[in-house]
């Protein structure tokens, strides 16, 4: 009866199940892989999770339809009978790391309370230095090591050291919207460019545009677990570092603040979706989650937080109407006048330049914020000479635009596959130098020659194509 339809098509209409490729051969204990994350030039951060079986499910009930239309057959499924779960266990796990020294972390009890994940920090590490790391698995204290996971990492280089790195931006996957049967060509591509460490600028998962809803922490942890348990997720992650940045989709809904509630949401609010996006990912277990990146003399990451901190949209816009707040803004503007770094980027999870759709009035470049956007596009443009740059995620479609008020530079990263872009407006003949309505991501390459600081910042497809350039340069000599 099926003999004329592909497999795809099959997959896509929920009569075959995925057969993935396990992304690590042998019994880990490990479904949903790890995550490295927060290096620093002597730490780096680790997200670790035990789950009872070493691969995700597989074979469990799959939507029927097609994309974001695609729909479970009975609601109220249990999320551990649903395909891409990966069901948590209780166990023990640590780090044992390798490189110009070495040692382990202590053995680190998982329990349900957090998903069965731990978070733990490496320190005493030597600067721009690579590692290679196990983890290992057990039952119980007193048993033997029932899995074992390996990887590798590079912690940044000191401050003051004018050293070459490449950085991948990426951002807005969603599930429905993979584009190989084992997850992404993006993260595929990023492993074979091996770059410093990934970006990750938000909509890591979509809790409200695609069945199952994320009403109910369970379904949110459901949510990560498809995710970072798909093969070429796991295969990257074990070997490139990383920090992760969260918007609206990775805390609640569509354009979400904290004190808005979403009925097709409920009982999951907002706030759990704030200590679940933590517990999910390697980013500090408490305080503020905005934060900076030094790598090397010539290059320092701005990474904001866009969603705890925000007045909300409705609000009538004017000087006390604010994305950041103002305790982050105002650590914004007076760190970014304290670097010395040569090259500092903003990665925002949200554009300040755009252009956006008219209908939206979610972020700096909507009516709706238009007043803090402008205050902050002249505070660069009156204290830097163009050595500030913005790069966003958020936005489904590939950009490089320039203000024409201030001359900042915005690189929109896109989605992170070519069915999930679109949305855009158009292609904006004063702002736009590059536009294009299809996936990929952005890649920072950091390099330096007789005095001379050069970042190059490109456009790449999903298969790491590059699409567009643009190049930077300033003398440093002296």
């Amino acid at each position: 009866m099926h003999d004329s339809l592909s497999r795809r098509q099959l997959l896509a209409l929920g009569l075959a199940t995925p057969a993935y490729t396990a992304a690590v051969p042998g019994e880990t204990h490990q479904a949903t892989g790890c995550k490295v994350g927060e290096m620093t030039p002597t730490s780096a951060r680790f997200w670790l999770r035990r789950t009872a079986s070493s691969q995700r499910l597989a074979s469990g009930i799959v939507r029927r339809g097609q994309g974001k239309d695609a729909r479970y057959l009975s609601p109220g499924l249990s999320p551990d009978s649903l395909e891409g779960a990966a069901l948590g266990a209780p166990g023990y796990l640590r780090v044992v790391y390798r490189g110009p020294n070495s040692g382990a972390s202590p053995w680190l009890d998982a329990a349900s309370a957090a998903d069965f994940a731990v978070l733990t920090d490496l320190k005493g590490l030597r600067p721009n230095s690579a590692y290679t790391y196990s983890i290992e698995t057990r039952a119980a204290r007193s048993r033997r090591v029932d899995g074992e996971l390996n990887g590798a990492f590079r912690t940044l280089p000191i401050a003051n050291a004018p050293v070459p790195a490449s950085i991948a931006l990426l951002s807005c996957q969603m599930y429905c919207h993979m584009d190989r049967p084992d997850g992404f060509h993006i993260y595929d591509s990023i492993q074979r460019d091996a770059p410093q460490f990934l970006l990750s600028c938000g909509d890591n998962v979509y809790y409200d545009n695609e069945d199952p809803i994320a009403n109910s922490e369970a379904l949110a942890r459901y949510h990560w677990q498809r995710m970072y348990s798909l093969p070429t997720l796991v295969s990257c992650l074990r070997q490139v570092g990383g920090y992760w940045q969260k918007d609206d989709h990775d805390v609640l809904s569509d354009d979400a603040w904290p004190s808005r509630t979403d009925p097709k949401m409920q009982p999951l609010t907002f706030a759990q979706g704030q200590r679940i996006f933590r517990e999910q990912v390697p980013v500090p277990a408490t305080g503020r989650l905005y934060r900076t990146v030094r790598i090397g003399s010539d290059l320092e990451l701005w990474l904001p937080d866009s969603r705890d901190h925000r007045s909300a949209n409705t609000d009538p816009d004017g000087p006390q109407k604010s994305i950041w707040g103002a305790e982050q803004k105002q650590w914004l503007m007076s760190s970014l006048k304290a670097s010395t770094a040569t090259w500092k980027v903003l990665v925002n999870p949200n554009p300040l330049v755009g252009p956006d759709r008219k209908t939206k009035n979610d972020n700096h470049s909507n009516a709706g914020f238009a007043h803090e956007s402008l205050e902050f596009r002249q505070f660069l443009k009156s204290n830097f000479d163009g050595n500030v740059i913005s790069v966003c995620g958020d936005r489904h479609w590939q950009y490089h635009s320039i203000d024409p008020d201030t001359g900042l530079h915005e690189f929109g990263c896109g989605a992170a596959s070519d069915l999930h872009a679109g949305g855009t407006p158009g292609l904006d003949p004063v702002r736009h130098q590059f536009h294009r309505v299809l996936g990929g991501y952005v890649t920072l390459d950091l390099s330096r020659e007789s005095g001379i600081s050069s970042l190059s910042v490109r456009h790449r497809d999903v298969h790491g194509a590059t699409m567009h350039q643009h190049l930077f340069r300033r003398n440093q000599a002296g």
